[in-house]
């Protein structure tokens, strides 16, 4: 009588699937893992450039439409309209009087013409963070600046460096600073202002972008809010 083969598994053939088994899942694994991480990051990077584009963007609209009021009275100290910009290590500051405010509800007592502020502040939450800040009045006033009502908020986080550099189209030369208010000073407004901001990468390595705004009314111009 012929003894049936046995079809069954040895331990040691159900061991090496096992081993082959959890050899490719790791495989696998950690290429899924790979991508979720090569994704993730380039997601990060896209949304990064894309919120200093719109910072940069809004930027340059905003400052091409500044302006000098020539019926403006320059023997006072505070002035309604000027254009006052100083250089530092960081965050370059940036004050102008402009065209640019727009008007979001209806019935309050604003014009289109705003007092716009850029510059740099610590993150109240993480001090080691710098924010590039904006802030904006709702009028045009001869008082301190810091007195008007606006609102502030963040233009773009976590900014390292932000610096702007205003081109005199009358000395044909470039400046980092320039101010309206003094008596020595330009009583012009820069034909170009350049701005550049320096962030950090996902690479953790700098990387600066750079535009130009074209102020399109350099000399002062006959306009008076009309009062409400």
């Amino acid at each position: 009588m012929r003894r049936r083969s046995d079809t069954g598994f040895t331990l040691i053939e159900v061991m090496l699937a096992l081993a082959i088994l959890g050899f490719v899942t790791a495989l696998m694994w950690g290429s899924f893992s790979q991508t979720v991480r090569n994704k993730k990051a380039i997601e990060s990077a896209q949304e990064r450039a894309h919120t200093v584009r719109v910072a940069l963007s809004r930027m340059a609209r905003e400052i091409e439409m500044a302006y000098l009021s020539g019926s403006e009275n320059t023997a006072l100290s505070n002035r309604r309209t000027f254009l006052v910009g100083s250089s530092h290590s960081d965050v370059d500051e940036l004050q102008f009087s402009s065209f640019a405010h727009q008007r979001l509800r209806a019935g309050l007592a604003e014009g289109d013409t705003s007092l716009i502020s850029y510059f740099g502040e610590r993150d109240p939450d993480d001090r080691r963070v710098l924010n590039l800040m904006r802030r904006e009045t709702r009028r045009l006033q001869a008082e301190n600046p810091n007195d008007i009502p606006g609102e502030s908020y963040i233009l773009c986080p976590d900014v390292v460096r932000v610096k702007i550099s205003y081109y005199d189209h009358k000395m044909k030369e470039w400046v980092n600073d320039w101010s309206t208010l003094n008596a020595s000073g330009p009583q012009y407004l820069p034909g170009h202002v350049r701005i550049t901001l320096t962030v950090i990468d996902e690479r953790n390595q700098e990387v600066s972008y750079t535009t130009d705004a074209r102020i399109q009314m350099t000399e002062r111009v006959d306009y008076r809010p009309v009062k409400q």
